[in-house]
């Protein structure tokens, strides 16, 4: 027996209100941000009177399949996700467009018949991933010594993360080489041939390779920035021991003109000090000694 359509309004208000009772086991789906991903419904039932879809416990569409006097009804609750939302003619699969990081969650569908006790329901979970971004190599030189360089490079991405795993491809040897994880180990000699390093991202959804980082060009960089390096430590070291020394010879330099001015200042004020009190009518309260001397001075 079809539903009324204010009946499917009553039945998608109590849905709102009590969500889903949601059973059996869930499917796991992925999707990319900007694409479309498919919920396949499977079912066996010849008469549905209703088919509900819920996300996070709430309604996202209510359906009224097709009977022969009239075409489906859908009643889609978020205006925003009319032009998303598109459904596999005859068994009602959802297919969700522009999808978004917001998108990811758990997602439930109500099937609901009258000859059935209880709604039919399928679980499944989404999450959405960001297409990956070029990884990028880093590189930490441990030894370079006696023409072997040691090193680890590092491979990473700027954006775009999320459940990533990484591999490598070691190209240049006698046999490639692959390895697993973020961070290759590496050994190489001088007399060896060159190798080149390319480091492999992946996630559910996309992959995407680094530029190639040859051996060669990374260990004898290095040790060309090690010297560099030094020979720059070694210059600032030898400008600053020069400047501490003019410094100093300032220093000394000024101190001494400091004293020097400050004994004639001090010889200059006895002076005045004596012609001052100079004896008048040849009264003075000087000793009879110094008298003399000042007498002999005069001479």
């Amino acid at each position: 027996m079809p539903v009324s359509p204010a009946n499917l309004i009553l039945i998608l208000l109590l849905c709102q209100l009590m969500g889903p009772a949601a059973s059996g086991a869930q499917e796991e789906l992925v999707g990319g941000i900007g694409g479309f991903v498919i919920f396949p419904l499977t079912h066996s039932q010849d008469r549905i009177d209703s088919i509900i879809w819920f996300f996070e416990r709430t309604t996202l569409v209510t359906i009224q399949p097709a009977t022969t006097n009239k075409s489906d009804t859908v009643i889609v609750t978020n205006r925003h996700n009319q032009e998303r939302v598109a459904f596999s003619r005859g068994n009602y699969s959802l297919k969700l467009s522009k999808l978004s990081k917001n998108d990811s969650g758990a997602y439930v569908v109500e099937i609901h018949s009258s000859s059935l006790q209880k709604p039919i329901t399928q679980k499944y979970g989404l999450r959405v991933y960001e297409h990956l971004s070029k990884p990028r190599i880093t590189s930490g030189l441990q030894n370079n010594k006696n023409g072997t360089c040691v090193a680890n490079l590092t491979c990473f991405l700027e954006w775009g993360g999320e459940d990533v795993t990484y591999s490598w491809n070691s190209l240049g040897m006698t046999s490639n080489e692959s390895h697993n994880g973020s961070i290759l180990p590496i050994t190489w000699r001088q007399e060896e041939e060159d190798m080149a390093f390319i480091c492999m991202a992946r996630n559910p959804i996309s992959s995407n390779s680094s530029n190639p980082i040859f051996a060669r060009k990374l260990c004898e960089g290095v040790a060309g920035d090690l010297g560099s390096t030094m020979a720059l430590r070694i210059t600032l070291l030898l400008i600053v021991l020069v400047s501490l020394l003019i410094l100093l010879t300032i220093w000394r330099l000024k101190v001494k003109g400091r004293a020097y001015n400050y004994s004639r200042g001090k010889f200059d004020k006895f002076s005045l000090f004596h012609s001052a009190n100079a004896p008048k009518g040849g009264e003075t309260s000087l000793t009879a000694h110094i008298a003399r001397q000042i007498n002999a001075i005069y001479l």
